[in-house]
């Protein structure tokens, strides 16, 4: 099931469509993250 969701969020990064919330901007910022770390993860790395 989960593989199912990870997929469905990849496909939503390849193509663009998603939001990033201010909370989310917020935290990325307070751990010097850039919006291209985050899809590069979720991309590329493994649960």
């Amino acid at each position: 099931m989960f593989d199912r969701i990870l997929n469905r969020m990849r496909e939503k990064i390849r193509k663009r469509q998603y939001i990033m919330t201010y909370h989310a901007r917020r935290e990325m910022h307070h751990d010097d993250l850039t919006i291209y770390d985050i899809e590069r993860v979720i991309l590329t790395g493994k649960i």
